[in-house]
Formats: C-alpha cells, sequence, structure tokens
C-alpha cells in the first residue's frame, strides 16, 4: 500500500491507483498551448531506444513510456523515447554523460535549472528515482522518490502548485514510505538538520 497526501489529508491507495492519478496528473501538468498531448511509445520506438541505450529499458521506465514517450512539460521536461537529437529523449540526455550509463542511471526529467532526475537501475538504489546537480554530474546529490510512480506523482503535483516535495520530511515520507529505507544521508533534507 502506499499512502498519497490530499490538501491537508492523507489517502492510502495501491500502486495501481499511484499510476492512474500520475495519468490524471499528466493531462492537468502546464504545457504550451501549441504543444498536444504526445502519447504512448509503440514498441518499434521503446526497441529503438533499447537499442540506442545499449541496455533493455526496466519494465517500470517502459510502462511510464507506454503512456508518455516523453514531453516539454513540468519545469524542464520528462524524457523518454524522441528519435534523434530531441533534447527529451533519454539516450540523447544520457550520452551526454558516459558515467552515467556506468553508474546504472537513466535520465527521466529535467528541473529546467540544468538538473536531471535519473533512474537507478542498479545497486543499492535500484527503481529509486534521483537529483543530480548539473555541477557535479557525477554523483546523486539525493533521492527524491523510492521509485518512478511515485516520482512522477510528486513531480506533478508540484506542478500543479503543492510545493512541499521534495524538502518537506513529513509530507513526503507520508506520500513515499519506502524512501525512509534508502540512505539518510542521501535524503533531500539531511543537509538542512
Amino acid at each position: 500500500m502506499l499512502v498519497l497526501c490530499r490538501v491537508g489529508q492523507i489517502v492510502t491507495v495501491d500502486a495501481q491507483q499511484v499510476r492512474q492519478e500520475v495519468v490524471r496528473l499528466l493531462r492537468e501538468v502546464p504545457r504550451a498551448p501549441e504543444q498536444p498531448f504526445p502519447g504512448g511509445a509503440d514498441d518499434l520506438e521503446l526497441a529503438d531506444l533499447e537499442r540506442r541505450l545499449g541496455e533493455p529499458i526496466p519494465s517500470v521506465l517502459a510502462d511510464w513510456l507506454q503512456v508518455c514517450k516523453g514531453e516539454a512539460i513540468g519545469p524542464g521536461g520528462v524524457y523518454g523515447a524522441r528519435f534523434g537529437l530531441d533534447p527529451n529523449d533519454v539516450a540523447a540526455r544520457r550520452a551526454a554523460h558516459p558515467s552515467w550509463r556506468e553508474q546504472g542511471w537513466l535520465p527521466v526529467a529535467g528541473d529546467g535549472c540544468g538538473n536531471t532526475y535519473v533512474l537507478s537501475t542498479r545497486g543499492p538504489l535500484i527503481g529509486s528515482v534521483g537529483f543530480v546537480d548539473g555541477s557535479e554530474p557525477d554523483d546523486m546529490a539525493y533521492v527524491v522518490a523510492s521509485d518512478l510512480w511515485r516520482f512522477l506523482w510528486f513531480l506533478f503535483r508540484a506542478e500543479t502548485g503543492d510545493r512541499r516535495w521534495p524538502f518537506d520530511q513529513h509530507s513526503v515520507l507520508a506520500a513515499d514510505p519506502a524512501l525512509a529505507a534508502l540512505p539518510g544521508e542521501l535524503m533531500p533534507w539531511a543537509g538542512s538538520a
């Protein structure tokens, strides 16, 4: 079970409901009027992304990309299976940082200030999403969500007005209790104590 915060209350929902909430929020996130919703990636686009990455796409990322193949929404866009040199393409973003492949990081979104959110595909942080500061691209500054769907939920809620993520420890842990099992020094609020 997952706990989500909704305007002043805590509601317990399962992972499928989180996914449904992300899909709902995706349609509410501000986007340029001329930019239509792109839809999800098809099997050919996913296969092309895997070929360009040189490794399989984690199933959770493939699931997300089938909903949204990447779009210039949110503070810095959500990355996906976009052909060529599209700035919202996972493979193009990772190619700019060769060490990310070695570390098992896949870029999934930007913050609009040159920083990147990455999905960890191996090691002790597998499945979680971390924040990488553009000034120190080989180090994860902190972890922002225990999994991709919760990250997207937080990101889209922030874009639609909820400003508590990622630094409000109480509300973040209430919405993502599994985050507490990750190393404490990688929590967003660790440096503010």
